[in-house]
């Protein structure tokens, strides 16, 4: 059966469709060449203006297919250095533009005006830019046709004002800031965009409906960009930083004082190779982050996953983007294409640990030594992203209880490599691409050998073909294999990871082998989507071997998996008299690993509307029928799971208020009575055009019969193979919020507050062990000549499984815990110059944990307050030139 999957899945890639001719556009836009000066105040009294101008606008919302309801005048031109962009947005009620203030690429509703530039013409990729009247700007890059990614930052001018007749606008984007393919006569695409807050009016010059898919190939042609020669792009960012720790400590710490104030210097390059491919480079990089990482509760076997928020890493990351393109919607259930590529792997903090007793100045992170990017297209239909970074041989430096003070290696000398690219056929009706990433380690101790691989590499290749002439339905696939080396010590850990369990008393299928030096495996995934249309259908058949490895520099949280799932609905996108959208989807799907062990098989149904008057609800219940976990047990024998279903609503108001609400609620539950319970809002406040607040408070309760505790050897077990698996019964309740307020000064200069406190208690009962896996049977501590007790002093349990019998106690420590956390930060930002950046940063981090077990709100916030803070200031400043 596993190689009947694989084989169909192969069978897809190669798939091609019937050719077609490029999407000739049947609208065109001029560009004028400036033969004056232009000055970018918000004043249109330049003579370009007396030239006709693009007046021309459809709705797509709220009437899609009529014209704008307010005339809007747009004009395009250009000189040997810059794209000029310009607007007279003409109002008949001048009072009611909004002015709104946000920061920057924070997209609210308000009064916007959206270009986008597709600069190769390859109908697949651009860039946009947004300006609001009140001249809040936002900027990012376009792929996959209808995708977005707002995390590239170009540097660029622009200036609205506002008068009696309605607002003006005008932006200068410099040609360094884009990439295209330089010929003597250049054709782009373009398109425009003019949103009205008060009438939720979107308004397009090249208007997509709602039923078709895509958007960039259905652009505009720019025309009159002819013999563009812009200058080579060479910018140097060097920056500054100054930083101020004071940290809950010990008195006696030796490492303290000299960790508290720190100062770094470094700088960014980035250099054009022609002008369609981009350099960046850095050397001693600033990658600390303005905004801190959520608190986080994690029962889970599995780690944390957390968003990139360095700028090196985020920008025209998009291109590195595997396994998805082609198709404009995809489904995982339970599935997905792996993430080989997580840069937040790179500058890590090291993975070793100190051998040698005492006080240690570990090091937070692993300094990057260097990095380089390089990202582009060689030509309209082929894509390329490199990057290759290294990190420092980190050491802990402890002072023993001697005095002497040695070092030990926390972290190897590590190169981090990936190479990304696509080439697209038939005018981007087929493509495939490939990745390849590395990570190889200079390693020279024991420790590090027995816990990190010396090398690892994953190989993927990924493509899509539309099946029909109207480009309706589209195959996508991808298949990847993996190899991971080190020692055999480190194998058996990896063999061990929690989305393998080799170790598994019970697995038949490539169960752990102590002598490995190596492992590889596989990934592949086909799927069907149909693009448009009312009626909805997508697919997807997919399989992981249980040797596929990405982890050393991708984020796994899978292996050994086969599943598939379909997928139908139904979008209703024309209003009625209730209301303006609505759609429905039913799913089914399936997952099991290589023995067959079905791990979810069930049902999923999912509805929204949106309402007349903008409101909206979103609905989703799911029942999965009995399954198969093969790590609840944390390695041991897999066990039967009953079957479970779920229930989530929430909803949204009119987002053009003052004031907005979106509540939800989500329930879980199983057969055996394990339950989850989600409550919570989000509520935004718009007091005036430059200060917004946003709270987020969520209650959860969490009830779980089987919780894992703990596995302890025991010769006796032979019923559940010598192991003794204990698990307990787990009331946990959470609170928390997101606090976050914005006040914008100017387009340039805002502060920022964000606050995230959390409590999460948990009490464990009722423990117990399995007596007769693969069921759920157990025997209760306490009952049927077994013992339990509690030492307060220690926080031990003790358990005797059989008082009269043969079989040794064991302890294991109080589970019970009470997290409590308080995390903030405050963040001043001045963009001085254009590019050139000051910040002042202030984050505030407390926990606790007293009174484990115990919830009251009271109590714990009253803990939580009292308890000393870790404060952290920084000052920074980089200045961007421009050679």
């Amino acid at each position: 059966m596993r190689n009947f999957y694989l084989l169909l899945i192969i069978s897809f890639i190669p798939l091609i469709a019937i050719s077609a001719s490029k999407n000739d556009s049947t609208q065109s836009v001029i560009s004028y060449k400036l033969n004056e000066q232009f000055v970018v105040d918000g004043i249109l009294n330049e003579s370009v203006y007396q030239n006709p101008a693009i007046t021309t606008f459809t709705q797509k919302d709220p009437q899609e297919g009529r014209p704008i309801s307010e005339k809007s005048e747009v004009w395009v031109s250009h000189d040997d250095h810059n794209i000029y962009i310009s607007g007279r947005f003409s109002d008949s009620n001048p009072d009611s533009i909004d002015v709104t203030l946000m920061r920057r690429d924070n997209v609210v509703e308000s009064d916007w005006f959206f270009v986008y530039l597709d600069t190769y013409n390859d109908d697949r990729t651009g860039y946009f830019f947004a300006v609001n009247a009140g001249g809040s700007i936002a900027d990012g890059t376009l792929y996959n046709d209808s995708w977005d990614d707002d995390s590239w930052d170009g540097i660029w001018e622009n200036k609205t004002t506002v008068d009696e007749n309605g607002w003006n606008l005008e932006m200068r984007i410099p040609f360094t800031q884009l990439r295209f393919n330089e010929s003597d006569k250049m054709v782009w695409g373009i398109n425009l965009n003019r949103d009205i807050k008060r009438k939720h009016e979107m308004s397009f010059y090249v208007m997509v409906p709602k039923k078709e898919s895509g958007f960039v190939s259905k652009f505009a042609d720019l025309e009159g960009l002819d013999g563009i020669k812009p200058k080579q792009r060479l910018e140097i960012l060097p920056y500054v930083v100054q930083k101020a720790q004071y940290l809950v400590h010990d008195e006696n710490d030796p490492f303290y004082k000299s960790n508290q104030y720190s100062t770094s210097i470094g700088a960014d390059l980035k250099f054009s190779l022609g002008s369609n491919l981009n350099v960046d480079a850095t050397i001693n990089p600033d990658f600390g982050q303005v905004e801190v990482d959520p608190a986080i509760v994690n029962l889970s076997e599995f780690e944390t996953f957390y968003e990139e928020k360095r700028p090196f890493f985020i920008e025209g990351s998009n291109i590195f983007t595997f396994g998805y393109g082609g198709a404009n919607n995809n489904w995982g259930f339970n599935f997905s294409v792996p993430e080989l590529f997580y840069s937040r792997r790179i500058g890590r903090p090291p993975q070793g640990n100190v051998t040698t007793p005492g006080y240690v100045d570990f090091p937070p992170e692993t300094r990057i030594l260097g990095a380089a990017k390089l990202t582009g297209k060689v030509d309209e239909t082929w894509t390329i992203g490199a990057l290759s970074s290294v990190t420092e041989r980190t050491f802990a430096t402890i002072q023993s209880e001697n005095g002497d003070r040695i070092q030990e290696e926390v972290e190897p000398l590590t190169h981090y490599g990936v190479f990304r690219t696509q080439k697209e056929f038939n005018s981007g009706k087929q493509s495939v691409g490939l990745i390849f990433t590395s990570v190889n380690r200079d390693l020279q101790t024991d420790n590090l050998k027995s816990l990190l691989s010396n090398q690892a590499y994953t190989f993927g290749l990924d493509g899509w073909s539309y099946l029909d002439e109207d480009e309706t339905y589209v195959v996508t696939g991808s298949i990847i294999g993996s190899y991971t080396s080190g020692t055999e010590d480190y194998l058996i850990k990896l063999q061990k990871q929690p989305y393998r369990y080799m170790q598994r008393p019970d697995k038949t299928y490539m169960p752990l082998d102590s002598n490995l030096t190596s492992i590889g495996g596989y990934f592949s995934r086909v799927m069907l989507n149909k693009q448009k249309g009312n009626f909805y259908v997508n697919a997807a058949l997919g399989i992981i071997s249980p040797g596929f490895e990405y982890n050393d520099l991708g984020s796994q949280w899978m292996a050994d998996r086969i599943n598939a799932h379909l997928v139908t609905g139904y979008r209703w996108y024309e209003p009625d008299a209730v209301f303006r959208t609505k759609s429905v989807y039913l799913a089914y799907s399936r997952t099991s690993d290589y023995e067959d062990n079905i791990s979810r098989n069930g049902f999923f149904l999912s509805s929204n509307a949106q309402f007349v008057n903008y409101w909206g609800i979103n609905f989703n219940t799911s029942y999965n029928l009995k399954s198969v976990s093969t790590t609840l047990t944390r390695g041991g024998p897999k066990l039967n799971i009953p079957s479970n279903f779920s229930f989530n609503f929430s909803a949204y108001s009119d987002s053009r208020e003052k004031i907005t609400f979106s509540p939800y609620i989500n329930y879980w539950e199983n057969a055996i009575g394990s339950n989850e319970k989600y409550f919570g809002f989000d509520l935004e406040w718009k007091p005036s055009s430059q200060i917004s607040f946003s709270i987020g408070p969520e209650y959860a309760l969490n009830y779980t019969s089987y919780q894992w505790v703990g596995n302890f050897y025991d010769t006796q077990a032979i019923s559940t193979y010598n192991t003794r698996y204990v698990f307990a019964r787990i009331d946990q309740t959470t609170v928390s919020a997101n606090i976050r307020l914005n006040w914008i000064f100017t387009p340039t200069l805002s502060l920022q507050l964000y606050m995230q406190p959390l409590i999460s208690v948990g009490d464990y009962e009722d423990f117990r062990e399995l007596t007769n896996p693969p069921t759920l049977d157990y025997n209760l501590y306490g009952s049927e000549g077994s013992s339990i007790s509690y030492d307060p002093e220690s926080q031990v349990y003790t358990v005797d499984p059989d008082a009269d019998g043969p079989a040794e106690q064991f302890n294991f420590y109080n589970p019970d815990f009470n997290f409590k956390s308080l995390r903030g930060n405050v963040v001043l930002r001045w963009e001085a110059l254009p590019g050139s950046v000051f910040y002042f940063a202030w984050t505030n981090s407390r926990t606790n944990f007293d009174d484990p077990g115990e919830f009251s709100f009271k109590n714990d916030f009253k803990n939580l307050v009292n308890s000393e803070s870790d404060d952290i200031f920084l000052i920074k400043f980089s200045y961007w030139i421009d050679i």
